[in-house]
C-alpha cells in the first residue's frame, strides 16, 4: 500500500475481518497468550483507564521513514502537547519502519560501538532517550507513542512495563511465542534472545521514543554494536524464533549473513574503481578493472536488496494489527487513523516531503 493511501479505521469490525484471513507463514493464531509476568500484566491492565481515550494514529507500517524525520515528528507533537494553548490534545501514535540506522541514548557509552564513530556503516544519531546503542532497520516495527501521562499514570517505570506488555501480548496472540522480561533489564526476550528494545523520554510527563520489535529484521548490523549494552544475550527476531521452533518461514530474512554496511562499502568501492577505469579503447587486460567493478556493484545491489527485503515480510502486517490492538488494550486508547490531510501536513511539515517516507515495494 503506498504511503499516501488512507488506512481504514481499526474498529472491531476490521479486526474480525483480519482474524478471518489466512494466517501468514509461521503464524499460530488462537494460541493462548503466555503469562510472562502476571504481576506486571495485572498492574498494566489495572492502570489502564476504564473508558478508552481517543488517540491519533499515523500508520506508516509499510514505509521506511528516515530516522530524523520520525524524530522531528515526535518532538513537534511533544511541544504541542506541552503547550496549554493546543486545542487537539489527543495522544498520538506513530507506527513505522526505518531504513538502516544506529541510535545512541542520552547516556550511551561509546564503548558499545565497534565501528569508527567518524565513519559509521549506517547513519548514527545520539538521542534523548534512555538506554544504550541499538539498530533500526527494515523488517522492524517501531512504535512511538506520544502520550500525556497525566491522563494515564505519572510513572515512567509503569510506562516501560506497559510497553513491554504490549509486545508480550502481540507475540503470544500472533505467533504463540512466550515473550518474557528479565530481572533488571528492559525489553522483551524469547528463548533467551532479545526481540524488542524499549527506550523512552518524557517532557512534562509527555512521552516520546518507544519500542522496536524485530519481526523479520536482518540481524547482521547488530554485530557492529553491543545491542543495548548487553554483551551476553543475543538479539533475535520473530521470524528467527518461529524457525527455531520449527514453524517454518525462517528464510534469509531472519537475519544473519551480511555484515552491516557491506552494501554501502561495496558500492563505494565499485564507484571509485569505475571513476578510475580507462576508456573503452583500452587493452583487454585493463578491461578487467571495470568488469571487476561491475561485479562489485552487482554484489552491492544484492546485499542492499537482502537488507531491505524483510520490510515486505507478511508478518509485518500481522504484527501491525497485533501491536496496535495490544496498545489499545494495555493503555486504554481508542486509535483514530489520521486523515489524508493530516498525513500530508505531517510529511510536509518535516521540510522534505518527497524524502519523508518511502513506500516498501
Amino acid at each position: 500500500m503506498p504511503c499516501g493511501t488512507r488506512r481504514p479505521p481499526l474498529g472491531r469490525v476490521e479486526r474480525c475481518r483480519v482474524a478471518s484471513r489466512a494466517p501468514a507463514a509461521g503464524r499460530r493464531r488462537g494460541a493462548q497468550r503466555p503469562c510472562a509476568d502476571a504481576a506486571a500484566a495485572a498492574a498494566a491492565a489495572a492502570a489502564a483507564p476504564s473508558a478508552a481515550q481517543p488517540a491519533l494514529l499515523y500508520d506508516f507500517h509499510d514505509c521506511l521513514v528516515p530516522y530524523e524525520q520520525a524524530w522531528e515528528w515526535q518532538r513537534r507533537r511533544v511541544a504541542e502537547l506541552c503547550d496549554p494553548s493546543t486545542s487537539d490534545r489527543r495522544d498520538t501514535v506513530f507506527l513505522l519502519q526505518h531504513p538502516p540506522v544506529y541510535t545512541l541514548g542520552a547516556g550511551s557509552s561509546e564503548e558499545h560501538v565497534k565501528f569508527d564513530l567518524a565513519a559509521p556503516p549506517h547513519p548514527l544519531y545520539r538521542t534523548e532517550r534512555g538506554g544504550e546503542v541499538t539498530y533500526h532497520g527494515p523488517g522492524q516495527l517501531v512504535l512511538y507513542p506520544v502520550l500525556d501521562l497525566t491522563r494515564h499514570r505519572q510513572d515512567l517505570h509503569w510506562y516501560l512495563r506497559a510497553l513491554e506488555e504490549i509486545v508480550i501480548r502481540a507475540l503470544g496472540d500472533t505467533s504463540g511465542l512466550a515473550g518474557e522480561r528479565l530481572p533488571g533489564l528492559t525489553g522483551v526476550w524469547v528463548a533467551g534472545c532479545k526481540l524488542a528494545a524499549v527506550g523512552v523520554r518524557a517532557r512534562k510527563w509527555v512521552t516520546y521514543h518507544g519500542l522496536a520489535l524485530n519481526v523479520s529484521t536482518h540481524l547482521g548490523p547488530f554485530a557492529a554494536i553491543t545491542p543495548c549494552g548487553i554483551a551476553d544475550r543475543p538479539v533475535g527476531s520473530v521470524r528467527a524464533a518461529l524457525a527455531a521452533e520449527g514453524h517454518g518461514g525462517g528464510g534469509g530474512s531472519a537475519g544473519g549473513a551480511q555484515p552491516g554496511g557491506a552494501a554501502e562499502q561495496l558500492a563505494a568501492q565499485a564507484q571509485a574503481v569505475q571513476r578510475q577505469a580507462p576508456p573503452a579503447a583500452a587493452t583487454a587486460g585493463a578491461l578487467a578493472v571495470p568488469q571487476q567493478a561491475a561485479a562489485g556493484a552487482l554484489a552491492a545491489q544484492d546485499a542492499a536488496r537482502a537488507l531491505l527485503a524483510p520490510a515486505r515480510d507478511p508478518l509485518i502486517v500481522e504484527y501491525r494489527y497485533a501491536l496496535l490492538e495490544a496498545l489499545e488494550d494495555v493503555l486504554g486508547l481508542s486509535l483514530q487513523p489520521a486523515s489524508e490531510a493530516q498525513r500530508a501536513a505531517l510529511v510536509a511539515g518535516a521540510g522534505e516531503p518527497a524524502a519523508a517516507a518511502a513506500a516498501v515495494r
